[in-house]
């Protein structure tokens, strides 16, 4: 059975062709969701499904209750180089720890690769 993560990546994958994804693992507790990990990575094709990517996030034995994805192509299209995917996961990173609402802007999802959305608090 496909899960949003599974549509998603597949139809991003149609429209770009390659593309960096910034991944930044959070920790939910009641009406509070902070980040507690991030990296990089290059994506390369649509072949990885749900069950796979949470292996590979389960990797960085962190506990996580949800990750978020942002999608950033090089100037020509496709991934962009190393050392500006590491200044622009900086930015990623401070954007989502000064307001978890940025979270909204990327693709967020749960532990079953169910589609989340972040609202605030009253």
């Amino acid at each position: 059975m496909q899960t949003d993560f599974d549509r998603w990546l597949a139809a991003q994958f149609a429209e770009t062709g390659p593309f960096t994804i910034f991944i930044v693992l959070v920790r939910i507790a009641g009406v509070s969701v902070s980040a507690v990990k991030s990296s990089y990575a290059h994506v390369v094709g649509d072949d990885m499904n749900w069950p796979e990517m949470c292996a590979l996030l389960d990797r960085a034995r962190t506990p996580w209750d949800g990750v978020a994805f942002f999608i950033e192509l090089g100037d020509a299209g496709g991934p962009l180089p190393d050392g500006l995917a590491r200044g622009k996961l900086k930015e990623v990173e401070a954007s989502v720890v000064a307001d978890p609402l940025a979270l909204n802007r990327g693709l967020f999802f749960d532990r079953l690769g169910r589609h989340l959305q972040i609202n605030e608090v009253t």
